[in-house]
C-alpha cells in the first residue's frame, strides 16, 4: 500500500499577505473554521472600520458578535492589544478569536487567564496550519490552542461570586465606619475593605482588636498572633488573659468565647452577633450598632491587662 507523505506548507506560500489575501479567504471560507473548532459564525465581514482602527473580521453567532484578529508568524503583544481594543469597541462582542501561525507560551497563559476572569466574553487562541499531499491543493487546518472549558467557567463563576461578596463587605464596612464615628475614635484612621475583617492594634505587637463579618453573623474579637516564630508567646498571652476572665467578662458586660485554637498558631477571644451578616443588608444598622458597642466594650475590658503585658513583651 502506498501512503503519501503529508507536507506542511508555509502560510505565505498560499496567502502572500494577511490583510489582502488570508483575511478575504477566511471570510469566504468561514465554514472551515466553524467545522474545525466548533463555531457557528455567520455573516462575517472583513476589515470593519471603527473610528481609529480596522477589525480584521466581525461576524455573529447565536450568542452575539464575534471578532477575529489574524496574525502571521508568532503571536505578539501588539496583536493581543489589538484584540482587546477591538473587543472593548465592538458592542455586544461575546467571542474574541486570535488566529496565529505560532503561539507564545505567555499568550496561552493570558488567554486562559482572560477566560477565567472575564465574564462577558470568551477568548480563543487558534493555530492555522496548511498541508499538502504530493501535488494536491493545499488544505488549511485550524487547531484550538486555548479557549473556555468547563473548569474555566467554574473558576469564572467563583470569581464573580468573590467579586460580589467583596463589594458587599466593602459596603458593610463603609457604613460601619461611618456609624462608628459618632460613638468612638477607635477607627478614626481605618478605611473600608473588601475582606471579612478589619482591626486596630491593642498596643501590644501581634495582639489586635478586630471586628469581622460573615455571611450571617458578625463578631468583635481580640486576636493574638505574634508570628510563626512565637507560638509559645501566643499561648502565654492567651493564658494570662484567661486568668482574668471573670473580671474581663464583668467589664465587658457578658460572656465571651475563649478559643486557644490548637490547630492554629493564633488564639482568639470573641463576642459573636447573630443578628445578621454581610448578606443581610436590611439588618446592617442593627448589626453595626451592636458590633460598635461590643468593640468599645472589648477594648475597655482588655486594655488594662494588655498594658501590663506590654511591659513584659
Amino acid at each position: 500500500m502506498n501512503v503519501s507523505k503529508l507536507t506542511k506548507v508555509k502560510i505565505k506560500d498560499i496567502w502572500k499577505t494577511e490583510d489582502r489575501d488570508f483575511t478575504p479567504w477566511l471570510v469566504e471560507n468561514i465554514a472551515r473554521l466553524n467545522e474545525d473548532i466548533g463555531f457557528n459564525i455567520q455573516d462575517p465581514q472583513k476589515e470593519n472600520r471603527l473610528e481609529n482602527f480596522i477589525v480584521d473580521i466581525v461576524g455573529e453567532d447565536d450568542e452575539g458578535k464575534v471578532i477575529i484578529e489574524n496574525q502571521y508568524n508568532k503571536s505578539d503583544h501588539d496583536h493581543l492589544g489589538k484584540l482587546l481594543t477591538y473587543l472593548s469597541n465592538v458592542a455586544g462582542t461575546k467571542k474574541a478569536i486570535w488566529i496565529v501561525e505560532e503561539a507564545r507560551a505567555d499568550h496561552l497563559t493570558t488567554i486562559n487567564w482572560l477566560n477565567e476572569n472575564v465574564e462577558t466574553c470568551s477568548f480563543y487562541l487558534v493555530k492555522i496550519e496548511v498541508f499538502k499531499i504530493q501535488n494536491s491543493p493545499p488544505a488549511a487546518n485550524f487547531n484550538l490552542l486555548a479557549g473556555p472549558t468547563e473548569i474555566t467557567k467554574i473558576k469564572q463563576k467563583i470569581n464573580v461570586e468573590d467579586s460580589n461578596r467583596g463589594k458587599a463587605r466593602y459596603d458593610f464596612w463603609s457604613l460601619f465606619l461611618e456609624r462608628a464615628k459618632s460613638k468612638t475614635n477607635m477607627y478614626g484612621t481605618t478605611t473600608p475593605r473588601i475582606y471579612s475583617w478589619l482591626g486596630i492594634s491593642s498596643g501590644l505587637r501581634g495582639v489586635g482588636y478586630n471586628c469581622a463579618v460573615n455571611k450571617n453573623s458578625a463578631q468583635a474579637e481580640v486576636y493574638i498572633d505574634r508570628g510563626k516564630d512565637a507560638p509559645n508567646e501566643n499561648n502565654d498571652i492567651f493564658k494570662v488573659l484567661e486568668q482574668n476572665k471573670e473580671k474581663i467578662e464583668k467589664d465587658f458586660g457578658g460572656q465571651l468565647m475563649w478559643e486557644p485554637l490548637p490547630e492554629s498558631r493564633a488564639c482568639r477571644i470573641k463576642a459573636v452577633i447573630d443578628l445578621g451578616g454581610w448578606q443581610d443588608e436590611d439588618k446592617w444598622e442593627e448589626v453595626h450598632n451592636k458590633l460598635i458597642e461590643n468593640c468599645i466594650n472589648l477594648k475597655k475590658s482588655f486594655d488594662p491587662i494588655i498594658k501590663d503585658l506590654v511591659k513584659k513583651y
